[in-house]
């Protein structure tokens, strides 16, 4: 029975929370990746930032629908698509401290503002812990 509200519970986060997140920040990836506007090195780092981002994006959500739909083929919880959701956290972490020095008076290049704007996923931090939460119940 508690498992089923966890279930519930996180199908409603992902929902509400990580879907809009998850389109906006996908539509807005893939501009960022077409867009030409910076020197090429300065791109490719923007580039595979947005990229892993949208890696642990799909993480996040392949790890959800693990646990909300439960199958007896699938294993609960993959350790590589756990990594990637761990991977668009620390990420998330990584944009919160540029934005963050930004805020304090930074003016950096913006390339740089480009990968701050990632404070934009805070939201998927909540199905993130709650998933986290849910693998500390489990395993035990």
């Amino acid at each position: 029975m508690r498992m089923l509200l966890h279930r519930l519970l996180l199908a409603a986060e992902m929902l509400l929370l990580a879907l809009p997140i998850t389109l906006l920040c996908g539509l807005l990836g893939v501009g960022v990746v077409l867009a030409n506007a910076f020197p090429w090195w300065e791109q490719v780092v923007v580039i595979h930032f947005v990229l892993l981002g949208l890696v642990g994006m799909a993480g996040l959500w392949r790890v959800a629908l693990a646990i909300i739909w439960p199958r007896q083929q699938w294993p609960v919880y993959s350790a590589w698509w756990w990594r990637a959701a761990c991977l668009g956290a620390v990420l998330l972490g990584f944009s919160l401290l540029l934005y963050s020095f930004i805020a304090l008076g930074w003016e950096p290049p913006e390339w740089v503002v480009v990968m701050a704007a990632g404070i934009y996923t805070m939201p998927l931090l909540v199905p993130f812990l709650h998933i986290a939460y849910c693998r500390g119940v489990v395993s035990k």
